[in-house]
């Protein structure tokens, strides 16, 4: 019957069959998609086109239903199709129709269009509590939606044996993670907030809201619902979705260079991150989610300063307490619903709220878990005493693992009376919370608490091989059975990383756990053994010396950790082990340069050098010269000179080879700059013979790139191009991004001096894809500008005005600092840009990102 190949709906078949309802035409793709998601999952897509149908419409699609377990709808504008004898089409019906069937239901927005009838029967749908609603935007979204949600289904309503096809793994989907640099994937589906969602969805799309913050007690759900709300919202703003995390600043001076980091920017110590932040922002329409500000009340002032970028800038923030900002739309965000005393349990534990959560999350430890009348009313007195909180329903929740609902109503009740006793000073509700994590903690046994208390040191996610080593426990697979406990106790979370799962701890969790790590008596030491372990693994996976200058795989795993190696850089200064500082920041520099963290090494630096006469010569020496280096990238070449001239004998002093290489290398760059060929020659030199006897072809190569300064500022650039040439091949040999980019870019330089606009071009073009491919800005839009000025001396003021709108969107001034310490300044000459004169130029080159910028300087035909 099946002319797709599927099993047909008569065949013996004792997998889980799924009917599929929508119009045909319009919403096409979906349905393949959902057709996808399904038989991904081994059940079977049952589907009115898929077979010979010898009969009527209404009689096929009735015994579909008949044979069918699951009823997916799917619509958007159309109503469908109404049949001579009957008022309603057959999408309608066969909702009516499968009134016995567990639902899910899609709706695809936006729908300008759409039929009043399907808007009235959407209404109707929508009210049925009953039956999962959402909203999607695209057949990709749906594809992952519709197999997160069957997931769920299948751990609640069937036995996964009895569904899943022979070798499958039941209830699991491939479930496509969300951007990294967007917000972090939820563990789970959002529920008992549809209201809440709506209304929110509603506000923060509004052209008069700019700023709407989430408040309530700890615990509540706000962080969950403003991901959700991000999430649902990210295709509306042009520039996406950026999540901020500020529960881990404590100073309201760094919430700027907090937000420069999840915005991707560059910061460096001479200018203030905001500006930055300012900068970026200027000419985007984004959408801020910005997380835990309640414990920063004096960084009002910057929340202010980032609003008032642009007016595409729309921020979500949560809090505990309004921000009290002119503008500000503050949303009370309850607890969920919790059942009446005097209604029916039974019907409770199926509605949206409370009841509903502890049941899901009930389920997901305990996959049999059933509901009963006993269980549904010691779970319905259960989120009453905790009134209801998320966080507090799902920690009480993970405990029917090991106690049924009504043991788990008496433990509470005696355990915790009426759910007081937290700090005095704190809300009601978090009170309950504190006290719901104390309860938790007080159910495991000794040492269960002990690695609890010892995983509140970590400051973000890690992995099984630091909590061992956190933990004081060497064997491999020691203390995993506790980890493991911790987890299905809702007290460690986890999510998926790219080679092994990573763990993680709530804030207010990692406070408690820390509170106990300081009464236990084991403060010290565990925070030791914390920043030890990164300082090791920093050293083991920083870039390796002698092959390239970037290495961005080695820099990738630095960067996941940078919570952790922040703690661990502020511990060892914290506490005196200053030699143990200084070793974490040479291997860690990288990622401070790199990743646009100069600012971070440059107050490591200066708390470090307060100690000088603690340090030993070597450790001197070194923070000397990471001192200069930083006002050398930056820009600060006079600072940077006098701080490099005093490492450079001490360098060479110790034998530090690899540090005296550097430190010529710059100071050799710096000579170049003031004119000073014989001393540039001489220091250049010492680099490069340096460089041959430890294989450090990266430096080679900017050796080459360096010394081919000398000629081009004397007029041959001939000469400078073959130095250039020269560091260009060991840079791509050696697979280093900046090598390659820096010569690119002066090859361009030297061609343009010599008059050959073609081949500067060309070097350009081949500049901006190694930048672009790399994810470089920086470099994306110094190859831009240089690219916007050809075409204003070749007759094309247009192409000219958007490539330099382009440049202007991708570059902030921390981003243009390190690159241009390393390439020649491009020549002057060429007519000034008119703006004014082209502001549909200017507005599309504002409008472009970093691929679209590449597409069009690289299709675009330059003019002859």
């Amino acid at each position: 019957m099946a002319s797709s190949g599927e099993p047909a709906i008569h065949t013996p078949d004792r997998r889980l069959r799924v009917f599929v309802s929508s119009t045909l035409e319009e919403l096409e793709p979906e349905r393949l998609a959902v057709r996808d998601a399904i038989a991904r999952m081994r059940l079977v897509p049952v589907m009115f086109e898929l077979g010979a149908r010898p009969h009527g419409p209404r009689e096929v699609y009735r015994a579909y239903l008949e044979q069918s377990q699951l009823f997916i709808g799917i619509y958007w504008e159309s109503y469908g199709w109404v049949g001579p004898d009957s008022e309603l089409s057959g999408i309608e019906d066969e909702y009516l129709v499968a009134a016995h069937l567990p639902k899910l239901i899609y709706v695809k927005a936006p729908a300008p269009d759409r039929d009043p009838r399907l808007t009235a029967l959407l209404d109707r749908i929508r009210d049925d509590a009953r039956v999962s609603y959402r909203q999607f935007r695209s057949a990709d979204e749906l594809r992952r939606v519709v197999g997160e949600d069957i997931a769920l289904l299948l751990t609640e309503r069937f036995n996964p044996r009895s569904t899943a096809g022979s070798g499958s793994r039941s209830g699991s989907a491939e479930v496509e993670a969300a951007p990294r640099d967007e917000l972090p994937v939820p563990p789970n589906p959002l529920l008992g907030r549809r209201a809440e969602q709506r209304a929110l969805r509603d506000l923060l799309t509004s052209d008069d809201v700019r700023l709407v913050t989430l408040t309530g007690p700890g615990g509540v759900g706000k962080t969950r619902l403003a991901m959700e709300l991000g999430s649902a919202l990210r295709n509306t703003f042009a520039d996406g979705v950026r999540f901020t995390d500020l529960s881990g600043v404590t100073d309201p001076d760094l919430v700027a260079a907090a937000l420069a980091q999840s915005l991707g920017l560059r910061t460096v110590p001479n200018r203030p991150p905001l500006d930055d932040v300012v900068t970026y922002l200027r000419n985007r329409s984004l959408l801020l989610v910005v997380d835990n500000l309640e414990h920063l009340p004096d960084a009002a002032p910057i929340i202010a300063t980032v609003l008032g970028a642009g007016a595409g800038i729309t921020m979500l923030a949560t809090s505990r307490v309004p921000l009290r900002l002119t503008g500000e739309h503050v949303f009370d965000v309850l607890p969920l619903p919790v059942p009446d005393p005097a209604e029916d349990p039974s019907v409770a534990v199926r509605r949206d709220g409370a009841a509903r959560l502890f049941v899901e999350r009930a389920r997901a430890v305990k996959a049999d878990f059933s509901v009963g009348p006993d269980e549904a009313a010691a779970i319905a007195e259960i989120v009453r005493r905790l009134d209801g909180l998320p966080l507090a329903v799902e920690l009480a929740a993970a405990k029917v693992r090991v106690l049924s609902p009504r043991a788990l109503l008496s433990r509470l009740t005696s355990r915790l009376g009426t759910l007081t006793g937290g700090a005095r000073d704190l809300p009601a509700r978090q009170r309950t919370l504190r006290d719901t994590i104390a309860w938790s903690y007080q159910l495991l046994p000794p040492h269960e608490q002990r690695l609890f208390g010892r995983l509140g040191v970590f400051a973000g996610p890690f992995d099984l091989t630091a909590a061992r080593s956190v933990a004081g426990v060497p064997e491999q697979y020691a203390g995993l059975d506790a980890l493991t406990s911790l987890i299905e106790s809702s007290l460690i979370g986890q999510e998926r990383g790219d080679r092994e799962p990573r763990f993680t701890m709530l804030g207010i969790i990692r406070d408690y756990a820390l509170e106990r790590l300081r009464e236990d008596g084991d403060w010290t030491d565990t925070h030791n053994r914390h920043a030890l372990h990164y300082l090791y693994f920093a050293e083991h996976v920083a870039p390796p010396l002698g092959r390239t200058s970037t290495n961005p795989g080695s820099v990738d795993l630095l960067e996941a950790e940078h919570d952790n190696l922040r703690a661990a850089m502020s511990w060892f200064i914290d506490t005196g082990q200053f030699e143990e500082a200084v070793r974490l920041g040479w291997v860690v520099w990288s990622l401070w340069w790199l990743r646009g963290h100069t600012d971070e090494g440059a107050r490591s630096i200066e708390r470090v050098l307060e100690h000088a006469d603690q340090l030993s010569p070597r450790a001197y020496a070194r923070v000397l010269f990471g001192d200069g280096s930083i006002s050398f990238i930056t820009g600060q070449h006079a600072v940077g000179k006098g701080k490099l001239e005093r490492a450079l004998p001490l360098l060479r002093q110790i034998g530090d080879d690899d540090a005296t290489a550097r430190a010529a290398g710059m100071l050799g760059q710096l000579a170049l700059a003031r004119g000073d060929y014989d001393q540039a020659r001489e220091l250049l030199e010492e680099t490069k013979q340096i460089s041959e006897r430890l294989g450090e072809d990266w430096m080679i190569a900017l050796y080459h790139t360096r010394l081919g300064l000398v000629p081009l500022k004397a007029g041959d650039p001939k000469a400078a191009a073959e130095q250039f040439s020269d560091g260009l091949r060991l840079a791509r040999k050696t697979n280093d991004h900046l090598g390659e980019v820096v010569a690119l870019y002066s090859l361009a330089v030297a061609a343009m001096v010599d008059g050959d606009r073609s081949g500067a071009t060309a070097y350009l073009e081949s500049g901006l894809r190694v930048a672009a491919g790399a994810r470089d800005e920086a470099g994306a839009a110094l190859y831009l500008r240089a690219l916007s000025n050809i075409a204003a001396r070749t007759g094309s003021p247009e192409r000219a005005v958007r490539l330099a709108a382009a440049a202007r969107k991708l570059q902030t001034v921390t981003g243009a600092a390190w690159i241009q310490a390393y390439v020649p300044d491009w020549p002057a000459g060429g007519p000034d840009l008119d703006i004014k004169a082209h502001p549909q130029a200017w507005s599309q080159g504002t409008a472009d990102n970093l691929g679209s910028a590449l597409a069009y300087a690289l299709e675009v035909p330059q003019a002859a």
